[in-house]
């Protein structure tokens, strides 16, 4: 298959390139490629959103079966109150609009798109502010996009996955955000994470095109 994947420097994007790399023809954008050769890689800061289609025509893709876009950002855990129209403006260009642009480059020559999503999309927990705010705007996007394009697209939800990101994640306050802990117990180790998340991917031909899915409910 022909694969592309955002952020692939680490964590979950990382962690797919790896597993896929093995047998498949992968294509990556992001800040950093581990892979070297392997990947054939168009480096991009995604916030950098006027220079996307660039990005894509530079790496001469004819079709694609699969593309996942993981690249994403968290921003801090804080109270609403506390966010900056600025501070979500930024979280939204990475999680939100670079996801568009590529989507509406990438679909005439896609089979399926898998945006990721987060369960914080859904939840509004206290403290999740820009982050759950851009998730939850993904999880429409990508419905929206469902009855507008041809190809599949689903919006997948990985769980707490043990990354650089979940780190930083628990470092804040327990005590003022409840969730957190939640999020600590409910963390599994990298390898076994993306196992579960390359499963999903693979059922998710059994749900509508336009769905959330989370890979702890399957």
């Amino acid at each position: 298959m022909n694969i592309l994947i955002t952020g692939i420097s680490r964590g979950i994007g990382y962690g797919l390139a790896n597993y896929y790399l093995k047998n498949h023809n992968l294509y990556a954008i992001g800040r950093k490629n581990p892979f070297g050769k392997k990947v054939k890689f168009y480096k991009l800061d995604l916030s950098a959103i006027e220079k996307i289609k660039e990005a894509i025509d530079a790496l001469e893709i004819k079709n694609l079966d699969l593309a996942i876009l993981n690249a994403g950002i968290l921003g801090e855990i804080k109270d609403m109150r506390e966010w900056s129209v600025k501070e979500l403006e930024d979280i939204f260009k990475i999680n939100v609009w670079a996801n568009k642009v590529l989507i509406d480059y990438i679909s005439s020559f896609t089979k399926k798109i898998v945006v990721i999503s987060s369960g914080a999309g859904v939840n509004g927990n206290k403290g999740w502010g820009g982050y759950s705010l851009s998730k939850g705007a993904v999880n429409m996007m990508v419905k929206i996009y469902s009855k507008e394009i041809d190809s599949k697209i689903y919006a997948l939800a990985p769980g707490v996955i043990e990354t650089d990101m979940v780190k930083s994640v628990i470092s804040f306050d327990k005590s003022k955000y409840p969730s957190l802990k939640r999020v600590e117990e409910g963390m599994v180790k990298l390898e076994d994470g993306i196992e579960r998340v390359v499963k999903t991917i693979e059922k998710l031909d059994e749900f509508e095109s336009g769905s959330y899915v989370d890979v702890r409910t399957i």
